[in-house]
């Protein structure tokens, strides 16, 4: 026992410190375990997660209790979440659904199945059972638009890359779910919905589980019967049975008094949207106001709801009058509205939901403030503001620069919507909403071509997104030109089609489309109504109906008719059905039309060619040398079909008629797009295998402009000279042709001045040339031509036109492809031009001696500097140089640059007009080459071709030769302040002082001599003549009667003079 009670003391002789730790410990069970260090460590550790868990909690405590404001910000949709509590503002409403507005512009969508469970019921029984006694009554007779409603967000779905749909509920159980029975106090405002209809009233759904909420009739502001589903919002007047039973009213004085008081007990769990609050400022910023509410909660107002009247007078500490906007529960966030419109005596219901000036396009907008989270607002030059949200003040992949915004003293914006909640229109800065010809449904005409991007595929059709705001239905007979039993294996998410519009319902946004190729393709007139299928037209449609006594033909809109069965075909047909079906595209023509009734017959066999011909040019006066504005319909290897508006009539573009240089046709035909609108282009040949041939050739446009050129082949004259372009290429010449379908052959010798060996490498297939007539054969009808400078009296005047308007259309190439392309590469080329340095890194070296470059400043594109603009450079892999830019190549995103010492490290000099300066050849092309002024440091741009006819010569421009210029102009503007240089003449006339050199040297058969014996041969003698051509004298020329045996030649020495005849001839082409 002594041992025992050693062990185990009683009362307590000396108190171990463990043994008083382990009392606290209450979790340790087993009193006999053995405390070592280890225990000791962990209830270190369990002591710091108690005192870690105790800050937690009271920081938390300390979140709940103030939910404390410190910057004020616009609602964004980014911050938006699934029970988020919104007050909105309903916009527009249609059969399934509502267009609702919140703050900052945010506009969300009420679906019919969020308004309330019992309204729900009632839709599903209709659809379950079609003998159901309870009537649906239509959404729009349960909502108004102005109608202030509170809602929660229910759905936050992704439609599209960077795009949210935001759906949100008003289903009562849904908005007022944080309240419960015993939170109920007489004097709160909520919202809900008609449960049912009552002899004495309405039973209200207000979301309370547990709670009857009656309204009586006498307190409703209605005189009319409420409907099930109808929406309200409502006062409670009386709270029996600790909230199983409420009383309501919906006296509109009573509701627009009301206030959330502190008695009621509500709290940051239970404050709902749309409740009026009075609240103190307690800080004024620049992005709004911070005030209190409620004795201690903390809301912010931003500065869109700021009362415009008084947004400079608030003060810290003065009261105002609030509603409530928004209420975030996660973050405790709450919005708050001062605007007049949202408070008494208002409120209820915004007069003020859309404006007509949605979609306006407004120049010469100043800003006048901005926001860096939020956005800016502008003011209009009529005075009225706008705003525009900070994601809209830049294109989608640029990043915000609130500097540049802010040196711009106007802005250009589009008006995209209008918030009824701030009572203001909202506002876009991007360049490509700004630009778009369709914005709204309105901006779409029936008949038009469009392209969109397939969304969604459904039984029914596909669904196409024209644009942000514009989408369309193919209906799905009109998938193609034939019913497709499977379309989703043709028809795919993000699928580019394009489509005709059948018919459109700007109101509803309904837009019905079609993409038959028939109906798209079609070049005949359009009935988009009645009075546009006047007797004998012809037009295509689709049949909708099948039947035993003809087929049911429909165009655009509501425009259809009758095709009875006798002109259904030339031949009898039995069975309509066996022939035809629905869907199927066909020609019709118009046998009898009564407008005021809308009937129409129409015939399929009474169709001819003829018809079919007439109809797409006999709207059109087609005159040579007319000038026309055309729309791009389809891109073709060898040109552009379009369409001559306003008349719709089908043309033809070539692709060699889009220039007059050679190197800016294909570059003009890759930038033009489908739909592209082309001005200034000229009527220049119809016939009825081509239709109608168009050009914008600038010299062959000016020259339809001169009534003096020939028109047929009568009015031809030797020695008149025409403007033509290249029509073929053949090994003994080319044929050219002219305005008014004339066309000659120029022979090979009168090509050009030089001795030609290859046709094909001298002119180009649609090069404008001039021509000479120089022979007609008028029983032939052909007439030969000259191509010959020197035989040419149109000579290089406009060298120099010719140089600018290329440079133009290069200009016009460059900002079509950046304004289009939103490629990195685009972007950075565009940023570059002739002349410029920039730091490149030495990459690999090609196999024809170039050098691939790197350069931060062209990173996405390629770089190149050829063999010769490196020679005395160390190009070794790594090595950093500075380079100037020669030639920027979009349609291979190139750049080629120099790396010279003589260019790199050259200052520019001034440069004085009609110096004498030697020109070195640094680039060229067929049509221009880049060339250094001798040390000014300055580079422009030459033509390679001084004269239309001109053979490019390959020696003369070739890279490092040299040409002397005339400076014409130190600083053009129509080269964009290059220097505007003039190729001197001596190299032009080079030719022609050799042509008097021989011509001076011809001799004349018969004539006599005295020539010099330059060499002696056994069978002839080599001599000179006066004129320094060298002769022969053949053994046979020498002696009249030479003896036999004898050599005649012998008798003739070098070096003496003799007198001959000359009795015949040949040339002989040398190759130098």
């Amino acid at each position: 026992m002594a041992s025992m009670e050693e062990d185990f003391p009683r009362g307590g002789t000396e108190k171990k410190t463990t043994e008083s730790k382990n009392v606290k410990t209450r979790d340790v069970d087993n009193l006999f375990e053995t405390r070592d260090t280890v225990v000791t460590k962990k209830r270190k550790v369990a002591r710091q997660d108690e005192k870690q868990k105790t800050k937690q909690q009271k920081v938390e405590r300390g979140d709940l209790k103030l939910n404390t404001s410190t910057t004020v910000e616009i609602l964004h949709l980014r911050n938006l979440k699934i029970g988020t509590l919104m007050l909105g503002c309903v916009k527009e409403v249609s059969d399934f659904e509502a267009v609702v507005g919140f703050s900052s512009g945010l506009v969300g969508y009420l679906p019919i199945c969020n308004i309330c469970d019992s309204y729900t019921s009632i839709l599903k029984d209709n659809l379950d059972s079609e003998d159901s006694l309870k009537e649906v009554v239509p959404l729009p007779q349960l909502l108004t638009p102005g109608m202030l409603i509170r809602c929660v967000v229910s759905s936050l779905d992704s439609i599209k890359e960077g795009h949210t749909s935001l759906k949100v509920s008003i289903n009562p159980k849904g908005v007022n779910k944080v309240l419960s029975s015993g939170s109920l106090k007489p004097g709160m405002t909520l919202s809900g919905c008609v449960e049912s209809v009552e002899d004495h009233g309405f039973l209200v759904d207000i979301g309370i589980s547990g709670t009857k909420a009656f309204l009586p009739k006498q307190s409703t502001s209605s005189k009319k019967d409420l409907n099930v589903g109808q929406y309200m919002t409502i006062l409670i007047e009386e709270v029996k049975n600790d909230g199983r039973v409420v009383r309501l009213s919906q006296d509109p004085q009573a509701l627009g008094k009301a206030c959330a008081e502190t008695q009621q007990g509500w709290t940051l769990d239970t404050l709902l949207p749309g409740l009026l609050i009075r609240a103190h400022i307690k800080r004024v910023t620049p992005h709004g106001l911070i005030v209190t509410y409620l004795s201690s909660f903390t809301g912010m107002v931003d500065f869109l709801h700021l009362d415009e009247d008084k947004a400079s007078t608030y003060n810290t500490g003065d009261e105002v009058l609030a509603r409530v906007l928004y209420v975030e529960p996660s973050t405790r966030h709450v919005g708050l509205s001062l605007r007049r419109h949202l408070l008494p005596p208002g409120g209820a219901l915004l007069d003020d939901i859309s404006s007509e000036r949605v979609s306006e396009v407004v120049q010469g907008c100043k800003m006048s403030a901005l926001h860096h989270h939020s956005g800016a607002l502008m003011k209009m030059p009529d005075g009225t503001t706008a705003f525009v949200h900070k994601n809209l003040t830049k294109e989608a992949k640029e990043e915000f620069n609130p500097n540049r915004l802010l040196t711009q003293p106007e802005h250009t914006l589009r008006i995209i919507d209008y918030s009824p909640m701030e009572r203001m229109h909202v506002g876009t800065l991007r360049r490509s909403t700004v630009q778009t010809e369709l914005f709204r449904y309105q901006d779409i005409k029936v008949g038009q071509i469009v392209e969109g991007t397939v969304t969604d595929l459904q039984k029914h059709g596909a669904y196409v997104r024209i644009t942000n705001h514009i989408k369309g239905l193919i209906p799905k007979i009109h998938l193609a030109d034939v019913v497709l039993k499977n379309p989703e294996k043709l028809f795919t998410s993000g699928l580019k089609v394009k489509c005709r519009v059948l018919s459109l319902d700007a109101q509803q946004k309904k837009l019905c489309l079609t993409r038959k190729k028939a109906l798209v393709e079609s070049t005949l007139p359009l009935f988009l109504s009645y009075a546009d299928a006047r007797v004998g037209r012809v037009s295509h449609g689709f049949i909708v109906c099948v039947k035993d006594f003809g087929c049911i033909v429909r165009f655009y809109e509501d425009v259809k008719g009758l095709v009875p069965k006798p002109e259904l075909s030339t031949e009898y047909v039995a069975n309509p059905e066996e022939l035809f079906f629905v869907g199927q595209v066909v020609q019709a023509k118009v046998l009898d039309c009564d407008e005021e009734k809308k009937m129409l017959r129409l015939s399929f066999r009474a169709v001819t060619e003829g018809d079919v011909k007439e109809a797409q040019t006999a709207k059109f006066d087609f005159v040579v040398g007319k000038t026309v504005e055309v729309k791009v319909r389809r891109k073709v290897l060898d040109g552009l079909e379009v369409s001559i508006v306003p008349e719709e009539v089908p043309a033809f573009i070539p692709t060699v008629h889009l220039s007059d240089h050679v190197t800016n046709c294909l570059p003009l035909w890759m930038v033009l797009e489908e739909g592209d609108t082309i001005s200034n282009i000229m009527c220049l040949s119809k016939t009825k295998k081509k239709g109608i041939t168009l050009t914008k050739k600038p010299l062959l446009k000016a020259c339809l402009e001169d009534d003096g050129i020939p028109k047929n082949f009568s009015e031809l004259q030797v020695g008149m000279q025409m403007v033509g372009w290249v029509k073929n290429i053949m090994p003994y010449g080319v044929f050219v042709d002219f305005p008014y379908e004339l066309f000659g052959l120029a022979p090979k010798a009168a090509m050009g001045d030089q001795f030609i060996t290859d046709t094909s490498t001298v002119f180009d297939i649609g090069q404008t040339i001039v021509a000479k007539v120089t022979n007609l054969d008028e029983k032939k009808s052909r007439f030969l031509v000259s191509l010959r400078v020197s035989e040419l009296s149109l000579s290089e005047e406009g060298s120099q036109a010719r140089l600018i308007q290329g440079l133009k259309e290069r200009k016009a190439i460059f900002e079509m492809m950046t304004c289009r392309g939103e490629s990195d590469v685009l972007q950075q080329l565009s940023a570059v031009s002739l002349g410029d340095k920039l730091k490149v890194t030495v990459g690999d070296n090609m196999e024809d001696g170039s050098v691939a470059l790197t350069s931060d400043q062209l990173s996405e594109a390629t770089v190149l500097v050829s063999k010769y603009h490196t020679e005395g450079v160390n190009v070794s892999p790594g090595c950093k140089l500075t380079a100037v830019i020669l030639h920027v190549d979009l349609s291979k995103s190139e750049v080629h640059v120099s790396l010279l010492p003589e260019l790199t490290a050259a200052t520019r000099k001034k440069l004085e007009k009609d110096s004498k300066l030697t020109a070195t050849i640094q680039y060229t092309d067929k049509d221009f080459a880049v060339v250094s002024l001798g040390d000014t440091g300055h580079l422009t741009i030459i033509p390679t071709r001084t004269h239309l006819n001109d053979i490019l010569n390959s020696k003369k421009f070739l890279v490092g030769s040299c040409l002397n210029v005339t400076m014409e102009e130190p600083s053009s503007e129509e080269l964009g302040g290059l220097p505007l240089v003039e190729c001197q003449k001596q190299d032009a006339t080079r030719g022609t002082q050799k042509r008097e050199q021989r011509k001076s040297k011809r001799t004349d058969l018969g004539e006599v001599m005295t020539v010099t014996v330059k060499k002696v041969k056994p069978m002839d003698v080599v001599v000179m003549l006066p004129s320094g051509t060298a002769g022969s004298i053949h053994v046979s020329q020498i002696e009249e009667s030479p003896v036999v045996g004898s050599f005649p030649t012998s008798s003739l020495k070098v070096g003496s003079k003799v007198e001959a005849r000359v009795i015949g001839g040949h040339t002989v082409h040398g190759h130098k």
